[in-house]
Parts: C-alpha cells; sequence; structure tokens
C-alpha cells in the first residue's frame, strides 16, 4: 500500500545531498551512509500519506517530508555517539562514528539539521507563508521544547525516579513529536482548518507515544532476561502494563482519524502496521 510513496522518499533523499568533487566531500559521504541506511522513513510517509487523505498532491510534500527524514537521522547520528547512547550498529550497519569518526560525525548530525531548513526554504510549490510555517513547526518540534528535550531526560533520567508522567513527557518530545511535525506539515500545505488540524495532531501524538512503547517492548524482548539497561516505559510499568498502554494509545489515535470527515483509511492503515510490527 505504501511502497510507492516509499519508492518516491528514498529517490529523493539519494538526490537531495550535493554531488560532486568538493573539499569537504568526506561529510557528503558521511551523510549520505546514515542518510541512506535501510530504514522505516516513517516520518516522511506519514506527512505524503497526511497529504493523501487531505486530497492535495503529495509531490507538493515531498521536500518537506525529506527535510524531517534529515532531522531524524541528525538525532539518531548524535544520538549513537559514545558521549550519549554509545552504540556501535545502527539499522544493521556500522553507526556513523565508527564507519568513520566521532567529530565526522557530530558535524554530519549538524549539516542534516541544518540542510533540513534549507531544503524546506527552497521548496517548490509552496508560498512564503506556508515555508515560515513549516520551519516554525520543524523548529519547535526538534528544538528544546520537542526532540532534544526529550533527549535531555533520557540521558539524565535514572529508574528511581522515573514516573509514568516523566516518561510520557520524555517520549512525548523525543518521539511523538516528530510524528506530529508529519501531520502539521501536510496540513500546512493543504491549508487545512484549525479544528481539523488540532485533530491530526492529537492523532499523531498517540501514535508517536505509541511507536515509542512498541519500541521499547521489542527492546525489552531482545534484552530478554538482562537487567534493564535504560529507563523506559518496560522497566518502569513493566512488559505486560507496556502493552496495555500501547493498544491504549492506538486506540486514542484512531479514534482522533474518526472524527474528521475524510476517508482516513491509510492513516488507519499505518497506525495499524506500527502497532502489529516485529522489528
Amino acid at each position: 500500500m505504501f511502497e510507492e510513496k516509499i519508492s518516491l522518499i528514498n529517490q529523493r533523499l539519494i538526490n537531495i545531498l550535493p554531488k560532486g568533487s568538493f573539499p569537504q566531500k568526506e561529510l557528503f559521504k558521511a551523510a549520505d551512509y546514515s542518510l541512506n541506511s535501510p530504514g522505516k522513513r516513517i516520518r516522511p510517509l506519514l506527512v505524503l500519506t497526511t497529504l493523501e487523505v487531505l486530497k492535495k498532491d503529495i509531490k507538493l510534500g515531498l521536500d518537506p517530508a525529506c527535510a524531517l527524514e534529515l532531522i531524524h537521522t541528525y538525532s539518531f547520528i548524535h544520538d549513537d555517539l559514545p558521549c550519549m547512547d554509545n552504540d556501535d550498529f545502527r539499522r544493521g550497519k556500522k553507526t556513523l562514528h565508527k564507519a568513520f569518526n566521532e567529530w565526522l560525525a557530530v558535524l554530519t548530525g549538524d549539516y542534516l539539521l541544518t540542510y533540513s531548513f534549507e531544503i524546506i526554504a527552497k521548496a517548490k510549490g509552496l508560498d512564503s507563508e506556508q515555508k515560515v510555517e513549516l520551519i516554525k513547526v520543524l523548529s519547535e518540534c526538534s528544538g528544546g521544547k520537542g526532540l532534544i528535550a526529550g533527549q535531555v531526560v533520557d540521558l539524565s533520567l535514572q529508574l528511581k525516579d522515573a514516573d509514568y508522567k516523566t516518561l510520557e513527557f520524555m517520549d512525548l518530545n523525543k518521539t511523538a513529536a516528530l510524528f506530529i511535525a508529519a501531520v502539521e506539515f501536510a496540513s500546512i500545505i493543504a491549508k487545512i482548518k484549525d479544528k481539523e488540524r488540532k485533530i491530526l495532531k492529537e492523532f499523531a501524538k498517540n501514535l508517536g507515544f505509541a511507536f515509542q512503547v512498541i519500541d521499547d517492548i521489542l527492546d525489552a524482548k531482545v534484552e530478554d532476561d538482562q537487567l534493564p539497561s535504560k529507563v523506559d516505559v518496560v522497566s518502569v510499568l513493566g512488559i505486560d502494563e507496556a502493552k496495555k498502554l500501547a493498544k491504549k494509545l492506538t486506540l486514542q489515535a484512531e479514534k482522533s482519524l474518526r472524527k474528521i470527515k475524510r476517508k482516513s483509511d491509510p492513516l488507519l492503515e499505518i497506525t495499524k502496521l506500527l502497532l502489529d510490527r516485529k522489528i
């Protein structure tokens, strides 16, 4: 159902980075290494699928959608660094700081972050007002009141201090914020009314939170009987309660979608796929 959109996203991501011989060519090589590693492309897919539901040309959202994937990629490049999660592998490949080196990984993350705003500024078919609003949403969702806020809590939180409210704040920011940005992008491009935009935002909030809870459950299955290696929903609530929470959040996301007076089957299908996923 989504293969055509994912193919469109992947092709644009291949072409979106500068090509040619540059003094800083290692930067673009490193960016390509991480950006074009195998990935689900959930966030850009959510942009295009929401546009489809809103009856708008999905190609208008392709570059903004890819800008969102650049933000996601920058975040996990930095997240994998030795000073953060210190991971050796990502998407079945060596993490960027292992495949290249640490300083280049830092700068590549910085580059993808800043380049995402340039991509939106140059996007075709959108007026200046739309571009400013897209940049505003992206800044808020990826900054100190969004993605970065969640990552700060994630890295500093101790198990003894963790409770549900703190976990909710962490997951709504480090994960759900970019899901919210995805539907907000589509809402801005389609120029829909505030009421409908608010409903879609609520859908994305619950979907993004559910996505992170399911990630935590899958991580727990990998770790099996080992002691919890990080603070997450499973280590705080237990796996059974985490599964109940994932189901509850997914149902809330579906309920939100049914409030909009449009045929939202593609978004309902994404919701189901994310709940049922095994990896």
